[in-house]
């Protein structure tokens, strides 16, 4: 993260953010999201920097900004110290399958209107680019060179030179150094989840029973850092790097063998910011749910905040 943000926000942070993708609805006056202020608020010193996502953008007529709700709750989140907020923006018009296929006018317009947000008083500092690349295919270089450089015009809201950008190809690929050398804040180079595929819960958890994902330190704590990331991206880009673990739930494999209890939760999150990680976020559920345990937000943010006591 760019120095020149964080330091507008606490004075003392994690050496490892929270890069936490809120794509749950606040219900009445953003009370849905309450556990997430609540957790905000318990500890201070751990910086969050929160993807707002109302329609896989910033939403149509009645969505987002339009939408009381949403308004309220964002509003709220961003009085926070600890708390930064960005907007979603996706490039495939095919889950992923093709990057960087959105047409340049729609993808924009998303842009210019999560910035029309920063006038109507919510402050969104900057735009997490879904479905990003990690290969050269459909001119992506390109694409998302010229996407940086739209998200950082100073015309925007988002604060120019130092709006945040985070790409998020949710893996590893053979151009992933191209893309980390356009100067994003944080890469999504690793998304994953924790849980066997014999327990993956499909849209409860976002993790598919077919068990294609990496399953999260199968061979112990920070083994798929060491073993998955590093290889691939090398440890020089590990601060501008987040990893993100949801469906810590049963076990991770016969391996490491793992339950996912607290104080494995607090292990493994202990292993990610003793590698310099950039920003993480573990989850039990996916990110529509975020109280259900062991991992509720408030526990991994308690983890987060204790690794670095």
């Amino acid at each position: 993260m760019r120095l020149t943000l964080l330091a507008t926000l606490a004075a003392t942070t994690t050496a490892t953010d929270v890069l936490l993708p809120l794509y749950q609805y606040p219900t009445s006056s953003g009370s849905a999201w309450a556990p997430i202020e609540t957790a905000l608020a318990s500890n201070p010193s751990v910086t969050a920097t929160i993807i707002i996502n109302p329609a896989n953008g910033p939403g149509g007529a009645n969505q987002g900004i339009d939408d009381p709700n949403y308004e309220a709750g964002t509003k709220a989140l961003a009085e926070h110290d600890n708390a930064q907020l960005i907007g979603y923006v996706h490039t495939s018009t095919n889950w992923g399958l093709t990057r960087c296929n959105v047409p340049w006018a729609s993808i924009t317009a998303d842009i210019l209107k999560w910035s029309t947000w920063v006038d109507q008083g919510v402050p969104i500092r900057g735009i997490f680019i879904d479905e990003a690349p990690s290969n050269t295919a459909n001119d992506c270089v390109n694409y998302m060179s010229n996407l940086t450089s739209f998200i950082r015009d100073p015309n925007l809201n988002f604060g120019g030179e130092d709006a945040l950008v985070v790409f998020n190809p949710g893996g590893t690929g053979p151009a992933l150094q191209t893309y980390y050398n356009m100067g994003p804040d944080l890469i999504v180079a690793l998304e994953t989840c924790f849980t066997v595929p014999a327990h993956a819960g499909e849209s409860y958890d976002q993790c598919p029973q077919a068990g294609w994902y990496e399953q999260y330190d199968h061979n112990g704590p920070g083994s798929s850092i060491n073993d998955v990331l590093f290889p691939a991206i090398g440890e020089a880009n590990a601060a501008h790097t987040a990893v993100l673990v949801h469906g810590f739930h049963h076990f991770n494999g016969p391996s490491a063998n793992l339950s996912a209890t607290e104080p494995v939760l607090q292990t493994l999150v202990n292993a990610v910011v003793q590698h310099g990680i950039g920003a993480t976020f573990f989850n039990t559920a996916g990110y529509h749910t975020f109280t259900d345990g062991p991992a509720s937000f408030g526990a991994f943010m308690n983890a987060l905040a204790a690794s670095s006591a």
